[in-house]
């Protein structure tokens, strides 16, 4: 399984999105009905463990779109 898919079955699966057509880099937490407080744990939670990375809390703090969650794991090395 390549890193985008894992990142998108992850985000499918916290967000309970059936396919990955339905997210974009643009949304957050405004438009993702589900991505609160608890979600964006989970995301961390997940990414760190499927990735084998630890953010620094500064860039789980910078999570403010797909988008932004793709940048700061290109960040950390992993490449989508």
């Amino acid at each position: 399984m390549s890193n985008s898919d894992k990142l998108n079955k992850i985000l499918c699966d916290v967000f309970d999105y059936a396919s990955v057509d339905d997210l974009s880099d643009e949304l957050g937490p405004d438009e993702i009905e589900e991505w609160d407080s608890l979600a964006h744990v989970e995301i961390v939670t997940q990414m760190e463990g499927a990735f084998d990375i630890s953010f620094a809390v500064m860039d789980v703090s910078r999570m403010y779109t797909i988008g932004d969650i793709k940048k700061i794991l290109k960040k950390y090395g992993v490449e989508l």
